[in-house]
């Protein structure tokens, strides 16, 4: 079935965009004959300016806000539309590609083109076929105008706005994700403005204000020059001095540490405490040490070889603009250096060589990192539990739902305590045992990037079944010496490091919601929404896999083959969380509430089911009174955790609420919707809510969609369960695509819970629309972005990032 689709949608793209490519070939040879006759060849234009006139607007001060509120809320990572990035300058001046990075038919691995990485001048990307957006021929004040795609896309929308419709035709505004995309270079520009008029820039919203278009139109027609950013100061390049000398230290030991250290926060967005979080850095790998320029090794993985004798890892400042959906936060302190060497620093072990970077080993940090204490990178991962488990929503690997269909639409999560003995940290199992058991851990990227995906059912379910005999096996030694499974086997959130036992706080990472919105994905802190169908409890070995599975193994360049095994391998990781959970319920209830998650697909947890059935552990601490033991379980380890971990559930800012309790009843009725009328609704929507006072906030709904199972790639929508949809509320900005925005007053709360109580057609949500909702065609549009961004900066500082509008619904 997998290879049937595969083949179909190989077959789609090719014939689809044959006859195109020979029309336009034809059309764009002449265009840029013209072209070239009136102003000359083009060629890669050096923008740089030690100042500008007074009259010209400057690039970082006038121009990237505009493109920062009105462009790239699309424009930014490896989703936006024809490659363009208009988070940076650099991305600007790269230009555009008509090629595609998701692409769920590659049948041979892509060349990866990561801005600032994978090449180093704009003139490599143009011999990688990247075309420019700005005037490349002769800079005459007509010319930067006429031979700017990028001003004549603007100029477009402002000659022909949106229609004056609420729903725009889907007939000219196709908004899918998988959409043939429209990536006309300048030369192909005439033919494709008469063929398609209204799809301007901004694509299908309105235009920008006349204020901004003749500011953006003034810089393009004096060669759209652009100043070099200042320099840090001097207190951040000392702040960067320090971590880097920490992180490039001789020993073994701490040179295996900063390979482990950046294997797992290259993806981060670093950034000092003690300075605030208006400047972050990358963790990178350099050829050169600290103190000179940064020479950053492009490599597909950060495991991959960096083919020098010395790895340096370097701190890059992230010069572009914060977008939410790639923004991972990591705060670096002193206290965070402090217990990174009182666990793998200070303790006395030997490091006597280091790990090779051979796929086969690289991919398996349990036989890369096998000399680092492994209690100790468990703690590394589970301070920041968010962070990390954030790596694969957040990470490339987020996008698609074939991607994502792996997991449920909403659960919890909770986490192994990091002192409890396991089979890879227990000091009374044999080196040897370790080792055989660490060889059933493989991972999928050991197949690198072109890989094939007809054995891998057969070949990683033998080692998966090996993995879990192994656990059950040191499971049943640990009963015969009197072990139980108790809610003490849970992390409760206590300091990880022993000093810290009473002058630190608890760590709220200790419980986590994961939300999927159909192909894209959100995780917070906190026990957030009702209770749900499944939650899953994670220890150190699942953690570290969903890592190198998802985030450090995954390649989004990869083939076919490397995206579905990735797809497959993360079954078994989600029913093993799975069954981590189950474990704390009695064996026939657990038995019978995992087949109950797995309704036509019994089969697939067979090997599961096993574990449960055969553990001989008791549970100690975990009686259950009631015929609804898992809803006693949930209970149970909300009050375990304690208010240290779980702070007062609120839908909205408690300070407001306890002034509000009509307005916290509506909410709370809206809370409580449930059933098949919810399926008119998409994944999220932002409301803002306008308080009688004129206090304005925001809460996102968030659909929650019930499957049967989700065991297979395909046919999704035959295992939806209609009648077991229900909502999330979640105070603030929730996920990094909205498909709706609705602004609502106060007194209108209780009519628009009605409104959505009784959805049962299109038409009244539509209606629901016409009353509450802020649709893309709208000319208050852009201002609800401008505040929503506002406010989120504002009461969620620490996440901000500009949000993405791909997926914004068009109903």
């Amino acid at each position: 079935m997998h290879w049937h689709y595969l083949m179909n949608a190989l077959f789609k793209n090719l014939t689809k965009y044959i006859g195109l490519s020979i029309i336009l070939v034809g059309c764009a040879t002449i265009a840029q004959h013209k072209l070239d006759q009136r102003w000359g060849e083009a060629q890669v234009r050096e923008r740089s300016v030690a100042s500008t006139e007074h009259s010209i607007p400057e690039y970082h001060r006038d121009i990237q806000p505009i493109f920062d509120k009105r462009c790239v809320t699309c424009h930014a990572c490896y989703d936006g539309p024809c490659q363009l990035k208009l988070d940076t300058y650099d991305g600007l001046d790269r230009g555009a590609s008509k090629e595609l990075v998701y692409d769920g038919t590659r049948l041979l691995a892509s060349a990866p083109s990561r801005l600032g990485v994978d090449e180093k001048n704009t003139q490599a990307w143009r011999e990688r076929d990247y075309y420019p957006v700005l005037n490349e021929r002769v800079q005459t004040q007509e010319a930067n105008l006429y031979g700017s795609l990028l001003y004549r896309m603007l100029l477009q929308k402002k000659q022909n706005p949106l229609p004056d419709t609420k729903q725009l035709d889907d007939e000219v505004f196709d908004f899918s994700t998988s959409r043939a995309q429209e990536c006309p270079t300048i030369e192909e520009y005439e033919d494709f403005a008469k063929s398609h008029p209204q799809l301007g820039m901004p694509f299908g919203m309105p235009a920008i204000s006349d204020e901004d278009f003749s500011t953006v139109e003034q810089w393009i027609e004096a060669g759209s020059p652009v100043k070099a950013l200042a320099p840090l100061g001097k207190h951040y390049l000392d702040k960067v001095k320090l971590w880097e000398e920490f992180f490039n230290g001789g020993s073994n030991k701490e040179r295996l540490f900063a390979r482990y250290a950046y294997e797992h926060l290259y993806l981060g967005n670093l950034w000092f405490e003690e300075l605030g979080h208006t400047q972050y850095f990358k963790l990178v790998r350099s050829r050169t040490p600290s103190g000179s320029l940064i020479d950053e090794i492009a490599s597909r993985r950060p495991f991959d070889d960096p083919n020098v004798d010395r790895v340096y890892y370097r701190l890059k400042p992230v010069r572009g603009t914060i977008v939410d959906k790639t923004h991972m936060p990591y705060a670096l302190n002193a206290k965070r250096m402090e217990k990174w060497k009182a666990w793998f620093i200070t303790p006395e072990y030997e490091v006597p060589s280091l790990p090779s970077y051979v796929p086969e080993e690289a991919s398996n940090p349990f036989l890369s990192f096998k000399y680092l204490p492994v209690s100790a990178r468990y703690k590394f991962m589970l301070e920041e539990a968010e962070y990390t488990i954030m790596g694969y929503i957040k990470g490339p690997v987020c996008r698609g739902q074939v991607a994502l269909n792996v997991i449920e639409d909403h659960f919890w999560v909770f986490f192994v305590d990091p002192d409890i003995p396991t089979m890879l940290f227990d000091h009374s199992i044999a080196q040897n045992d370790v080792d055989a058991r660490i060889e059933h851990l493989r991972l999928p990227a050991a197949e690198q990037s072109n890989a094939s995906p007809f054995d891998i059912w057969a070949r990683y379910s033998e080692l998966q079944e090996r993995h879990l005999n192994d656990k059950l096996a040191y499971m049943n030694s640990k009963a015969q010496e009197g072990a139980e499974i108790g809610l003490g086997l849970i992390w409760n959130g206590r300091p990880l490091l022993a000093q810290d036992a009473h002058g630190e706080a608890f760590n709220q990472n200790a419980a986590l919601s994961i939300f999927r919105h159909f192909d894209n994905a959100t995780v917070v802190k906190g026990l957030h929404g009702r209770q749900p169908k499944t939650a899953w409890v994670i220890n150190y070995s699942l953690l570290e896999r969903i890592h190198y599975l998802l985030v450090a193994g995954f390649d989004v360049y990869g083939n076919v083959g490397h995206q579905l095994n990735t797809r497959l391998y993360m079954d078994f990781l989600r029913m093993e969380g799975e069954s981590n959970f189950l474990m704390l319920l009695p064996e026939h209830i657990a038995a019978s509430e995992f087949l109950s998650w797995y309704k036509g697909a019994e089969s697939e947890v067979s090997s599961y089911l096993g574990l449960l059935q055969k553990t001989n552990l008791r549970r100690s601490n975990l009686s259950y009174q009631t015929d609804d033991p898992k809803s006693e379980l949930f209970a149970k380890l909300s009050e375990y955790l304690g208010d240290k971990v779980l702070p007062e559930p609120s839908v909205l800012n408690g300070r407001i609420l306890d002034k509000k309790p009509k307005v916290d009843k509506q909410l709370a009725r809206l809370s409580t919707l449930r059933g098949k009328g919810l399926a008119l609704l998409p994944e999220l929507s932002m409301v803002r809510l306008t308080l009688d006072d004129g206090q304005q906030t925001v809460f996102t709904i968030a659909l929650n969609r019930y499957h049967q199972n989700v065991s297979s790639l395909f046919m999704e929508e035959k295992r939806l369960k209609l009648d077991g949809f229900n909502l999330t509320l979640y105070p603030g900005v929730l996920g990094s695509y909205p498909n709706t925005f609705y602004d609502v007053h106060e007194h209108q709360l209780e009519r628009f819970v009605d409104r959505l109580s009784n959805l049962t057609t299109e038409e009244d949500y539509r209606s629901v629309l016409d009353t509450f909702a802020v649709r893309r065609s709208d000319e208050n549009f852009w201002s609800y972005v401008d505040w929503l961004h506002a406010w989120y900066r504002t009461h969620q500082a620490m996440k901000a990032g500009v949000i993405d509008l791909n997926r914004f619904e068009n109903r």
